[in-house]
C-alpha cells in the first residue's frame, strides 16, 4: 500500500520584475531546521525596466520561522518586514545594476517526528520562482531517504540529498541509524535474505532508486494497527517502509511490494490523480511473483478463480491449508456484465468495500498484458512518458488505455470469460532478478529465476532463525483436537459403521 502525502507550495513574488534562480543549503536536525537561501536576481531576462537601483521582493516560509539576516551584494538589509509567513524584502539602493544576489538565512523550529524506535523524518517547505530553477542540498549525518514534490531530482551522497528542478518543492529526509543491509535499513529486527527482494523488484520493473536503502520500520500488530491500517502488511511514504514484524514467509513478498511503490514514485511522477490502480497492481503482480519463487506456485494465491489447497506437515502432523483467491470471478463477471466503471477511480482507503477486488482487478490488468504481448512489466515502462502532468482518473484511465487492456476477459459469454481467466492463471511467468547494478550505473543485467523448488526460501525479521512458512491455515482439524486426534476420531467411527 502507498499513502501519498499533502503538499503545500510556498511562492516567491518579485515586484520589480525580474528572474530569479534559487539555491537552498539546509541542515536538518531532530529539533530545527536552519536554510540558507541564495537568490541571483537578473532583470535583464523579465522585460522590465532594466538596470533598476533596487529590488523589491516577496518570499514566503514557515509563520514560525526566526529570521537570522538578510542580506545582498551591498550588505545587511535592514528594510524588511516578516509577517504571516510572508518576509517583505527591499534591497539595499545602489547604482542601477542588471543582477543582484540576496541571502537569506532563517531558522525553522520544527520537531522531528519519530517514525519508529530510532527512525525519523523532517518535512521541509522551499520557495522558489514558478517556471525558474531550484536547486538545493540537504545536509544530516544519518540520512537515508528522502523524497521531493513536484518534478524534482535527487541525488544523494555523503549524508546529503541534493535536488534540482523549477519552483517550490515540498522536500521530506528520513534519517536515523538501524540495521543496514545491502539495499534495506531496518529498525527493530534484523532480518536475512533481503538482497533478493530488492534485486526482484528491480528485476521486474527495469526501475533503480537514487539512494542506497530504504529504512524500514518493523512493528509489532498493535502499534501498526495504531499508526497505519489494520487490514494492510506494509505501507510505503516518501522514501520509507512501514510493515508488520510478524508475516513469516510473507516477508518477502510484502517487502517487495513496498518496494515497487518506492521506485513507481519517481517514474510515475506525472501522475497527479487520486486512483492507484496502475501502482497497486504493478506492486501486486510483482508480490505474487516473489510469492510464486519464493513458497512454490502450488502455494500462491490465483487471481478470480477457485481457492488453492495443499498439505504441510509440521512436526510431524499433516495439514490442509486453504488459500482464497484473490478476487471472486463472479464478482468480476457481474462488474461487466452491469457496465460498472469504478476502478477509474479506485484506490484501497477510498473503496474500502472494493478493497480485495480492486487489488485483484488492478494485477488482472497488469498480468493480461504480460500475457497478451508476452513480454516482461519491465518493457512496458518505456511507454509511460506523458508530455504534461495527468490530473484527473479520466485522463489517466484513456493514457493508459494506448497500452493495456483496461477491461480483461470481458467477453459477452461466460465461458470464454472463464477460459481467458484460466489462461491467465496457468501462463508461465517468469520472475527476474537484476545483478550488476548501482544507483549510479542506469544499466541493469536481468537474469531469470527457477520457480520450481521443493522448499521455499524462509526469512527471518530477528536474525538468521527460521520461520514457519505460512500464516494462512485451516482450523480444521483443530477442531478435533489436532490432525492425530482427527484420524483417531474418524477411524473410531468407521469401524462402529463396519460393526
Amino acid at each position: 500500500m502507498r499513502r501519498h502525502g499533502l503538499i503545500l507550495l510556498f511562492f516567491v513574488v518579485l515586484c520589480s520584475g525580474a528572474a530569479a534562480e534559487v539555491f537552498h543549503t539546509v541542515d536538518a536536525n531532530t529539533d530545527e531546521v536552519m536554510v540558507n537561501t541564495t537568490l541571483e536576481l537578473d532583470c535583464s531576462q523579465a522585460g522590465s525596466n532594466c538596470p533598476v537601483n533596487s529590488w523589491r521582493l516577496s518570499w514566503s516560509i514557515p509563520e514560525n520561522s526566526q529570521v537570522i539576516s538578510v542580506r545582498d551584494t551591498y550588505g545587511n538589509i535592514t528594510d524588511y518586514e516578516f509577517s504571516g509567513g510572508q518576509l517583505d524584502i527591499s534591497t539595499n539602493s545602489g547604482p542601477p545594476r542588471k543582477t543582484e544576489k540576496v541571502k537569506i538565512s532563517t531558522v525553522v523550529p520544527s520537531e522531528a517526528e519519530e517514525i519508529h524506535e530510532g527512525l525519523f523524518k523532517q518535512e521541509i517547505s522551499l520557495a522558489g520562482l514558478p517556471g525558474e530553477q531550484t536547486a538545493g542540498i540537504v545536509q544530516n549525518p544519518d540520512i537515508i531517504s528522502g523524497w521531493t514534490s513536484g518534478s524534482f531530482n535527487e541525488s544523494f551522497n555523503d549524508g546529503k540529498m541534493k535536488f534540482r528542478g523549477a519552483g517550490s518543492t515540498n522536500i521530506r529526509i528520513n534519517f536515523g541509524e538501524g540495521n543496514k543491509t545491502s539495499h534495506y535499513e531496518f529498525f527493530r529486527g534484523n532480518p536475512d535474505n533481503t538482497s533478493l527482494g530488492y534485486q526482484i523488484s528491480v528485476g521486474m520493473t527495469g526501475l533503480s532508486k537514487p539512494f542506497d536503502r530504504f529504512p524500514v520500520a518493523l512493528m509489532g500488530s498493535e502499534e501498526y494497527e495504531g499508526s497505519v491500517t489494520s487490514w494492510s502488511s506494509g505501507e510505503y511514504v516518501a522514501g520509507s517502509f512501514r510493515m508488520r514484524e510478524d508475516l513469516e514467509d510473507r516477508f518477502l513478498p510484502v517487502l517487495v511490494h513496498e518496494t515497487v511503490h518506492g521506485l513507481n514514485e519517481r517514474h510515475l511522477e506525472w501522475d497527479r490523480t487520486s486512483s492507484s490502480w496502475f501502482d497497486e497492481g504493478t506492486a501486486k503482480y510483482v508480490e505474487s511473483m516473489t510469492s510464486r519463487y519464493v513458497n512454490g506456485e502450488e502455494k500462491t494465491r490465483k487471481l478470480f478463480s477457485e481457492d488453492t489447497v495443499y498439505y504441510e506437515t509440521r512436526n510431524g502432523t499433516r495439514y490442509r491449508i486453504t488459500l482464497p483467491s484473490s478476487g471472486n470471478p463472479d464478482a468480476l463477471w457481474s462488474y461487466y456484465q452491469e457496465n460498472r466503471s469504478f476502478m477509474k477511480n479506485w484506490n484501497p482507503r477510498r473503496y474500502s468495500s472494493q478493497r480485495d477486488f480492486g487489488y485483484a482487478y488492478s494485477e488482472l490488468i497488469v498480468r493480461n498484458y504480460v500475457v497478451n504481448q508476452n513480454r516482461s512489466l519491465r518493457s512496458l515502462y518505456p511507454q509511460l512518458n506523458p508530455d504534461k502532468p495527468i490530473k484527473t482518473n479520466s485522463e489517466k484511465w484513456d493514457f493508459y488505455s494506448r497500452m493495456l487492456e483496461l477491461e480483461p476477459c470481458n467477453f459477452e459469454s461466460r465461458e470464454m470469460f472463464d477460459r481467458c481467466l484460466e489462461r491467465i492463471n496457468d501462463y508461465n511467468y517468469k520472475v527476474y532478478r537484476a545483478e550488476n547494478f548501482s544507483r549510479q550505473n542506469t544499466s541493469i543485467d536481468v537474469e531469470p529465476l527457477e520457480i520450481e523448488q521443493s522448499e521455499p526460501v524462509r526469512f527471518s525479521t530477528v536474525g538468521n532463525v527460521s520461520v514457519d512458512s505460512s500464516k494462512v491455515q485451516s482450523n480444521l482439524f483443530n477442531l478435533f483436537g489436532g490432525f492425530e486426534d482427527f484420524l483417531q476420531d474418524m477411524w473410531g467411527r468407521v469401524d462402529r459403521w463396519i460393526q
